[in-house]
């Protein structure tokens, strides 16, 4: 009976897994080479524009993919949107004024109040495109930042208005002769009936203006609607069409580009399609539909697409619902303030509670680690962003394993210090847009980035503990310098740390020259990552070699190491 129960939930688990069911934020976008959910991409577009993932509108706060998809079905109702946060923080105060902003406390704009500011300075655009980026001021580069996000804009709200159901069609004569059964069609509709249409056109032309019915007048209005929608054809940066041309595999188009090729694949027309009609099913507020039409674009996207796994879109979406790693630095912070309190009164209790918070964080960050790795295909630690979390981990796994080994809470103190100092540090990085890029060439091998990047950044995070370990010293030394026995203790732990952290920088380092050996011929260039990881291996033998020769005491080591945290920040 137990066994057919673990079927049975085995079973549940699977179909959860490969449901074939998507919901609208799950439809796919190729930016930068890597195909993403649309809420992914919404993220990245609303935190470098607005500073945040969640848009204030009327006192309402909108989520960054209804945000995208409401610009994308009221491009022009969007351009009234204060989504331009100029902060104080990353812009000098002359660039609200050089814009001619009326400034606000909020400093929020949007798109047509910056536009008409630049159009009122016209002087400083034409000094601006006489200049080379080494001769702009930084006001000036801070103008050029903005006046490039105004122009991105621009082209990602219009990117869709070819395919808004916003061409009223009345007249009956002409909906029977397209065969349509509705009265507002898109662009996209006439282009890929361009051959009936091209019938009508045909006869208005051919028609005197006096001799004209009420169905060329319709007609005329039509084309007039149409030609103004053309307009916006330059708005290409939205790539949401696969190609199924071998010569651009992997490569993706904005709907502008396949309704302007010579040839549409039956399959692309068919996306464009379920495209309609998912935006048309927004507009009207029909969520199940929405989602029924975004079902149908995940599948068809995929079968145009082998790189496209569906599961990983709907995994990727839940992992940005869900906030894993700003959820464990809260638990790392208040883990912080409790080992405080276990020290003034309560100690068991409080280290304890400590413990719990450190440990379901330490679950909540290799969850999120996890996640990635089943998301990117490869281990978390290509980008200096994986990198921080990833070291993170690891210092906080080790501070684990010597509080489990010590019991006198100096580990669970290390690991919430440095666990909330890197995770603070990655949020900085995780704001500039999207962290799960692509990789670079060189990075990309799953082998190496397994074998050597991970075993350096292993070296990174023990040395962090080992840093902490030696400022841990110098504070207790300097409380009770008397406490031989105490201080003996944990300058065996920095020792220890030491040691293993020489181990996988050194392991690590080897192993990057024999990779750069494979990748470019050559074994050792002197380039600043390769200075880096021996400036940390240089560092700990040299502690260790004065250690050893007793150059320096317990206080000295201590003091050497837990400088190491500076050298580490250095290499990285």
């Amino acid at each position: 009976m137990r066994f057919i129960k673990e079927i049975v939930l085995l079973l549940l688990v699977f179909n959860l897994l490969h449901s074939n069911e998507y919901s609208y934020k799950d439809i796919p976008f190729q930016e930068s080479g890597r195909i993403k959910p649309i809420e992914t991409y919404a993220d990245n577009q609303l935190l470098i524009l607005y500073g945040k993932k969640v848009f204030e509108k009327d006192q309402k706060k909108i989520t960054a993919v209804d945000w995208i998809l409401d610009s994308f079905t009221k491009p022009n109702e969007s351009l009234n949107d204060k989504v331009f946060y100029i902060s104080n923080w990353e812009n000098s105060p002359e660039v609200e004024v050089s814009l001619g902003l009326d400034k606000n406390d909020s400093h929020k704009y949007s798109f047509l109040e910056i536009i008409n500011g630049l159009k009122n300075n016209q002087e400083l655009i034409d000094q601006l495109k006489n200049k080379s980026e080494e001769e702009q001021t930084s006001v000036e580069k801070q103008i050029v930042a903005i006046y490039n996000k105004i122009v991105y804009y621009d082209e990602m709200v219009h990117s869709m208005i070819c395919l808004l159901p916003i061409i009223e069609v009345n007249n009956q004569t002409i909906k029977d002769y397209l065969e349509l059964d509705r009265s507002k069609v898109s662009y996209s509709f006439f282009m890929r009936n361009i051959e009936k249409f091209r019938v009508l056109l045909e006869d208005l032309l051919n028609t005197k203006e006096e001799e004209w019915t009420e169905t060329h007048f319709d007609l005329s209005k039509i084309a007039m609607q149409l030609q103004g929608i053309t307009q916006y054809s330059y708005a290409q940066n939205v790539k949401i069409i696969p190609s199924e041309n071998e010569m651009f595999d992997g490569v993706w188009f904005s709907p502008w580009e396949i309704l302007n090729s010579v040839e549409i694949s039956d399959n692309q027309i068919k996306l464009l399609m379920h495209y309609e009609n998912f935006f048309s099913a927004y507009l009207d507020n029909n969520i199940d539909l929405t989602n029924d039409y975004a079902s149908e674009i995940v599948r068809t996207a995929s079968f145009m697409d082998e790189n496209l796994k569906p599961n990983l879109l709907v995994k990727e979406t839940r992992f940005n619902k869900m906030g894993l790693f700003f959820k464990s630095m809260l638990c790392y912070f208040l883990a912080f303030f409790v080992v405080g309190v276990s020290w003034m009164f309560k100690p068991n209790f409080f280290r304890k509670a400590s413990i719990y918070l450190i440990s379901f964080g330490f679950l909540l960050h290799a969850y999120g680690l996890s996640l990635r790795m089943i998301i990117m295909q490869r281990p978390p630690v290509s980008t200096l962003y994986e990198s921080i979390l990833f070291v993170g981990f690891i210092l906080v796994l080790f501070s684990l394993i010597f509080e489990y080994i010590r019991k006198d809470t100096i580990g669970v103190f290390i690991a919430a210090v440095g666990g909330t100092m890197l995770h603070f540090i990655g949020l900085k990085y995780a704001a500039e847009g999207d962290t799960m890029g692509m990789l670079v060439a060189v990075l990309n091998s799953n082998f190496w980035l397994a074998i050597h990047v991970t075993t350096i950044t292993i070296g990174y995070g023990v040395s962090l503990v080992a840093g902490l370990m030696g400022h841990i010293y110098l504070i207790y030394a300097a409380i009770k310098p008397n406490d031989k026995k105490e201080l003996t203790k944990i300058f065996n732990n920095i020792y220890g740390l030491t040691l293993m952290a020489l181990f996988f920088t050194m392991f690590g380092t080897i192993l990057g020259g024999i990779w750069a050996d494979q990748s470019w011929g050559r074994f050792w260039g002197w380039d600043p990552k390769e200075n880096g990881a021996l400036l940390i291996v240089l560092w700990h033998l040299m502690m260790l070699h004065m250690r050893v020769s007793g150059i320096v005491k317990q206080n000295g080591f201590a003091y050497g190491v837990s400088l190491v945290n500076i050298v580490v920040a250095i290499a990285w």
